[in-house]
């Protein structure tokens, strides 16, 4: 389904503290005949915080190009891999976007880049002339040169985030199952049908994984046989990683709700209703969780009940995890053109980032250090935290 573009329309609010628990209505963003509000403008009155998220941020590279996809970058230490729609990929220089090598695995590519000692995994599909589905491959590319170090072949795409593990990889696909492969050749290891295809990545504990599918079913198997420990029906589909604790896993669904399941049983916990469909995984920080909704809001909800601390809404949907850095979490709706970063503990706003007109965010941020790697519907744009004491230099590529 299309979703709009943003249209930035609100002035900068005022919060008192029964307004931001009623602010169902509310915008980050403030816009005065079309301009961006300026730095000092950024942070709602009494908002403080203390982390990186916090400072102002400014261009320091971006990247453009015409075959953007919804699929998103993947960082590893200084390399960044970018996908492309029509098959190719750039692994760029994380500092500077300097292209270190291009590569173009044989496919369209169905899932993120998944990077594990020394090498990146390229899951691909295939489409005969008639556009039907022609078959799947998994491709093991060297980091450092892009040259292909394995290539194996599957008669279905892979569709989830691969989640590595020493020797494994753990992967959905679109024909219903979920499969632990051999991370040396791609061979199967095991692998567990469900009713639909497993598209959210999978989490993996010590002794079990715990994966989604769109049938709205959690399942939770044995790690090393694949064997079903229990399996727990929800009413919509499970695209996002669960969450976990040391006792509890939490997960939402397309029904709307968050989840909180015992890990060794498969009891419901507790359940808290959102909105809209939660797609997105939930993020633990500290005795809270925070979770992403497609009604547009952000909620803050306590870790051991699932009662409502507080809500925040945006003015798009919200497809993935807020990113968490010390005090505050950074939101980036899809297909907007900002990012806005909240007070963990009562939402109010910290930080804004706007980008430049025409750009819209259309995957899963990427913080680290003090970067910041947006995925556009023009490219990648890579922005810097600037400390005061230092600001940071803005090059334009």
């Amino acid at each position: 389904m299309q979703i709009p573009a943003l249209t930035l329309t609100a002035l900068l609010f005022i919060f008192t503290a029964d307004a931001l628990a009623q602010s169902a209505s509310q915008s980050p963003v403030q816009s005065k005949q079309g301009k961006a509000p300026a730095q000092d403008q950024l942070a709602e009155p009494g908002a403080v915080s203390t982390s990186r998220l916090a400072l102002p941020f400014k261009r320091a590279w971006q990247h453009l190009t015409d075959d953007a996809m919804t699929i998103p970058p993947t960082l590893d230490g200084a390399r960044l891999y970018l996908p492309l729609t029509g098959g190719r990929v750039f692994c760029l220089d994380r500092d500077t976007g300097a292209l270190l090598w291009s590569a173009e695995p044989g496919g369209l590519i169905s899932a993120p880049i998944a990077a594990s000692d020394n090498v990146i995994y390229i899951a691909t599909r295939k489409l005969a002339d008639d556009g039907s589905e022609a078959g799947a491959s998994l491709r093991v590319v060297d980091q450092a040169t892009g040259l292909t170090v394995w290539v194996k072949d599957y008669p279905r795409a892979f569709a989830s985030p691969l989640a590595a593990s020493p020797g494994r990889l753990y992967v959905g696909s679109t024909d219903g199952a979920f499969y632990a492969l051999d991370a040396r050749n791609g061979d199967i290891i095991w692998k567990v049908a469900t009713q639909d295809v497993v598209r959210g990545q999978a989490r993996v504990t010590a002794t079990a994984i715990a994966f989604g599918s769109d049938d709205g079913a959690l399942r939770v198997v044995d790690t090393q046989t694949g064997k079903l420990i229990w399996k727990l029906q929800t009413g919509g589909k499970i695209i996002g990683q669960p969450a976990s604790d040391e006792h509890t896993f939490y997960f939402g669904s397309g029904d709307g709700y968050l989840y909180a399941v015992d890990q060794a049983t498969g009891k419901l916990r507790w359940r808290s209703r959102t909105g809209a469909a939660i797609e997105a995984p939930p993020v633990i920080v500290g005795d809270r969780l925070l979770i992403a909704s497609f009604d547009n809001f952000i909620y803050a909800l306590a870790r051991a009940s699932g009662d409502r601390l507080w809500k925040r809404r945006l003015e798009n949907r919200i497809t993935t995890a807020p990113i968490v850095e010390g005090d505050a979490a950074m939101v980036a709706p899809f297909r907007s053109e900002y990012v806005a970063v909240f007070l963990n503990a009562n939402g109010r706003r910290v930080n804004l980032y706007q980008l430049d007109k025409d750009y819209e965010i259309v995957a899963a941020p990427i913080f680290v250090g003090d970067r910041l790697i947006l995925a556009t519907s023009r490219g990648l744009v890579v922005a810097t935290a600037a400390h005061p004491e230092h600001p940071a230099n803005a090059i334009k590529k």
